[in-house]
């Protein structure tokens, strides 16, 4: 049996989210997921969060991590064991596990704070779990910082229904 490969299974984001909220990890999600959960709908190959930095929930991430065999994709540090104090020491940790690949970001530009984040994220339920994505206005002040293709297609499907109104006579 080979190792885990998100290319194998595919993203299955109820299972990374229940892997989250069984060790009780403070997270928002960002990214193309929560861009799907303000209704544009597009094809995304990861789940993108940024985790509460206080170190205790950094253990329960590493903690929830190591249960879902997270491999780290970062060059270089591919070697490295997933724990609460190396996962501060980069802005972006990629990483790949049975149930797909998971970006921890630590500071994504654009972002707010992120008690800020957290207290204007979106919580939306799934069976059992409530998860935290963040707020359209943050998503879109991400995205402008960005500025990748994708992003500005984001930002154009995510302001649509502004640009009808004030189309509208």
């Amino acid at each position: 049996m080979s190792e885990p490969d998100s290319t194998q299974e595919g993203l299955d984001p109820e299972r990374i989210f229940a892997s989250l909220d069984a060790q009780k990890v403070e997270y928002v999600v960002i990214g193309g997921i929560a861009v799907q959960v303000h209704g544009h709908v597009r094809m995304t190959n990861d789940i993108d969060l940024i985790p509460s930095p206080d170190p205790t929930n950094l253990e329960r991430l590493a903690k929830a991590l190591n249960d879902l065999e997270a491999r780290i994709l970062n060059p270089g540090s591919e070697h490295l064991s997933i724990d609460a104090t190396m996962l501060p020491r980069a802005t972006l940790w990629q990483m790949t596990t049975r149930h797909g690949d998971i970006d921890v970001l630590h500071d994504a530009p654009g972002a707010a704070p992120y008690p800020e984040l957290r207290d204007r994220a979106l919580l939306v339920t799934l069976g059992d779990l409530v998860i935290p994505f963040a707020g359209r206005d943050d998503l879109i002040r991400m995205k402008r910082a960005r500025r990748r293709p994708v992003d500005l297609a984001d930002i154009a499907a995510l302001t649509e229904s502004e640009h009808r109104e004030q189309g509208s006579p």
